[in-house]
């Protein structure tokens, strides 16, 4: 797996940050990959650090980098397999310093915890979403829970070129960690949105009836081009729904699913890299962890 010849992990030296390296270790370690793990040092609380009396504010970020270094010995010795492992430091704007350092070791993964407010559930922090949003390379967001093989994964597909990615790396951690397999696509469902009977609407209903055989029609094509080589038997699933981010994330609740895998909508003309609608609301809903795709260049 090329895209796992270099990972990032980055650490704050919390529980989430903790299981991402593991996950990062366990993944790299796997297929022959290195792991680089990295912590930012917020410019900002940096700066208001520097705005105290000049007797303390001397000098005050190689002290910070020092002691973020010493911090990383006690951090790793938790963590099997990171014994070994030396971290980078520095200060920046905690996006903008992973990114960059990401790009400097040419990473194909970058691997964040995921955290919130809303326990058991894992939620994102700012951190962590502006990095799917801005990364050249697939992130993935771990659960703080979530430190040794994943037991079902879910592929979230859309037919797009991202979609068949999304799926192919789906297939390679399940076959590596011998999990379940499962492929979702959502589809445009139809009801009936008045409070009352509305033949319009229920010709139209009628009209499209056929939008779930041909869904599944499709979708056992799409499969069976991108999951040959891995050898597995996916489990696939076709839901009707208005509201694609939300479909996802619920399905992913009550399957089980403990991976989500999901492509990102891609960059503006503007060269500026965004996320569709359906990638946001399943990054804020999603209660398993997460594996943002991102497309070729």
């Amino acid at each position: 797996m090329k895209w796992l010849e270099n990972v990032v992990a980055g650490v704050d030296f919390s529980d989430c940050s903790g299981a991402a390296l593991s996950q990062a270790i366990r993944l790299a370690t796997a297929h022959g990959g290195a792991v680089h793990p990295v912590c930012i040092l917020d410019t900002g609380f940096v700066i208001e650090i520097e705005k105290t009396p000049s007797t303390v504010r001397a000098g005050i970020r190689e002290p910070l980098i020092a002691d973020a270094k010493r911090g990383w010995e006690a951090f790793r010795a938790k963590v099997p397999g990171a014994a070994a492992l030396a971290i980078h430091v520095e200060v920046n704007e905690r996006v903008e310093g992973t990114m960059r350092y990401a790009d400097k070791v040419g990473a194909g993964l970058l691997v964040l915890g995921a955290f919130g407010e809303r326990k058991p559930d894992v939620g994102i922090g700012t951190m962590a979403s502006g990095c799917v949003r801005h990364a050249g390379c697939d992130v993935l967001l771990v659960r703080d829970t979530q430190r040794g093989p994943f037991k079902s994964v879910l592929a979230c597909v859309d037919f797009s070129e991202t979609s068949r990615r999304a799926l192919e790396k789906a297939a390679e951690i399940a076959a590596s960690d011998h999990a379940a397999l499962h492929v979702l696509h959502v589809y445009h469902g139809v009801t009936n949105v008045f409070p009352f009977f509305s033949s319009v609407v229920e010709s139209w209903i009628q009209a499209v009836g056929n939008d779930e055989a041909h869904a599944k029609q499709n979708l056992e094509g799409f499969v069976a081009k991108a999951t040959s080589a891995a050898g597995l038997k996916p489990k696939l699933h076709v839901v009707g729904s208005g509201t694609h981010g939300r479909a996802l994330a619920e399905f992913a609740k009550t399957s089980g699913a403990d991976l989500l895998v999901l492509g990102t909508r891609g960059e503006t003309n503007l060269r500026e890299r965004v996320l569709g609608s359906t990638a946001e609301r399943v990054l804020k809903a999603a209660a398993c962890s997460i594996l943002a795709i991102k497309p070729t260049k």
